[in-house]
């Protein structure tokens, strides 16, 4: 039986998001299944062009991978980004069936 690649099939439980974040206006943040099949909206974080803190936005999505859209929707706003955290588990080794 050929062996699976490390976290190949893995399904993992996506948190939380922890960010340091500088910027002007309302940063919006998404987070997409593969394909786009399933899609999770966090909060909106409301930027300022400087901060002493790093920002959480929770989140309660699981899947194999995601990935994160970060954007703002105005002409003239933008954002700087640091720093990532993503707070994941695994909570299992594969989808049933």
């Amino acid at each position: 039986m050929a062996r699976r690649n490390d976290n190949e099939g893995i399904i993992n439980h996506f948190g939380a998001l922890r960010l340091r974040v500088t910027g002007s206006g309302s940063l919006k943040m998404k987070l997409f299944s593969l394909s786009d099949v399933q899609n999770s909206s966090l909060v909106d974080l409301t930027m300022s062009a400087t901060t002493n803190r790093e920002l959480t936005r929770l989140c309660n999505f699981s899947q194999q991978r995601v990935y994160l859209e970060l954007k703002t929707t105005n002409k003239d706003e933008y954002f700087v980004i640091s720093k990532i955290v993503v707070y994941t588990k695994s909570i299992a080794s594969e989808f049933p069936g």
